[in-house]
């Protein structure tokens, strides 16, 4: 990682919110809530922020047994923006069927938004999201309809941020709100339905005033011979403090026979990243463990999730929930000179992986053996 005037005012607000945060978490998880505007409706006043803005909740589905995915997602973009001054303005709701290689999305006015400050409710448009129910309906003019009906259940929380999360250091925050999860329901996708019951799911939050430079993500909480076992990783390229920075790097998360091991530049570990090839690689490093990932799919099983933002401009998320990921942990077999001791090796054919960038020749790029992080 490189240490810039802009890393070492990180270090110093960690410092100042991680206490923040032990003196104000509440019985429900205020990151996995509305974030927009919270300050001023908190201090009671009239005050309305009308910056740019996007707030989505995303949603993934994995079924093992019939190698399909899906994902969904609830949004909205300026929220404050009310005659639609800014191109990106507007509500939406988004359902990806990776086996139909099929994204649909319906935008709404934001008027036909609304989400809670106290618990994680979203509605758009009558699709409705909260961290244990989701429902919604799209329908095309060709007539093809996606239906959902799903339940979850949360069984691990990765603070990714640490206490830096909701401060809103950088220009877009990322936060697994549900990094392993059950899901039980029915999706009805291009004229088939599929049931299915405790399946592996996920749900994560963004939010932030404009995208990165790139962010990657690899993410599975389905790996052979260990149930129990979640890995959640994200990051990227933002802006620091509202101004262009060379800090980029990424938060490794696993939860691994009841332990959590956590590789984080925010807690000052040694984490790097490269995508080339196609292939991701994550090293992290902290003062008890080390653990080395790699990941890769097919650039055919690739989705281009286009997000757009407050601008209105296109932001290409290349994703796919079914790709293969291979995690080596290591312990440190001495206080300060030991070697490494490889722990266990963890494999996964159900990772959902991702690279997303302003240039659409970007991933193209990738797979074509230019590196592009570092």
């Amino acid at each position: 990682m490189k240490h810039t005037t802009a890393l070492l005012i990180l270090v110093n607000l960690l410092i100042i919110s991680s206490r923040l945060w032990a003196m104000t978490e509440s019985d429900f998880d205020p990151f996995n809530s509305y974030r927009w505007n919270r300050k001023n409706v908190s201090a009671g006043n009239s005050r309305i922020d009308k910056e740019p803005w996007f707030e989505w909740w995303y949603y993934k589905v994995v079924l093992p047994e019939t190698k399909k995915s899906f994902y969904f997602v609830y949004g909205v973009v300026n929220p404050w923006d009310h005659t639609t001054t800014m191109k990106g303005t507007r509500s939406y709701v988004g359902m990806g069927d990776f086996g139909q290689n099929k994204i649909m999305e319906a935008h709404y006015p934001i008027s036909e938004f609304n989400s809670s400050y106290e618990s994680t409710y979203v509605s758009v448009a009558g699709n409705i999201a909260t961290d244990k129910h989701i429902t919604g309906k799209i329908s095309e003019g060709d007539g093809i309809t996606a239906v959902w009906d799903i339940t979850f259940k949360n069984k691990w929380t990765f603070n990714a941020e640490g206490g830096l999360t909701g401060r809103m250091v950088t220009n877009i925050e990322w936060y697994p709100a549900q990094a392993d999860a059950q899901c039980s329901g029915v999706i009805e996708s291009d004229g088939i339905t599929y049931k299915f019951q405790d399946a592996p799911c996920y749900q994560d939050r963004n939010w932030g005033t404009s995208f990165p430079s790139w962010w990657t993500w690899i993410v599975s909480n389905h790996f052979e011979g260990h149930p129990e076992t979640a890995l959640a990783i994200g990051g990227g390229k933002p802006k620091v403090i509202g101004a262009p920075s060379p800090y980029e790097g990424v938060s490794v998360g696993l939860r691994h026979l009841g332990k959590v091991y956590e590789f984080s530049p925010f807690k000052f570990n040694n984490v790097k990243v490269n995508v080339s090839f196609g292939k991701w690689e994550v090293v992290g490093k902290n003062s008890r463990n080390k653990i080395e990932i790699s990941a890769f799919a097919p650039k055919e099983q690739f989705m281009d999730l286009q997000f757009m933002t407050p601008e209105g401009e296109i932001f290409h998320d290349y994703e796919t929930l079914t790709g293969h990921v291979t995690v080596k942990l290591y312990e440190k077999t001495g206080l300060i000179f030991g070697s490494w001791k490889l722990m266990t090796t963890l494999e996964s054919n159900f990772a959902g992986i991702e690279y997303g960038s302003h240039e659409q020749s970007g991933f193209s790029q990738v797979f074509h053996g230019v590196k592009k992080l570092q």
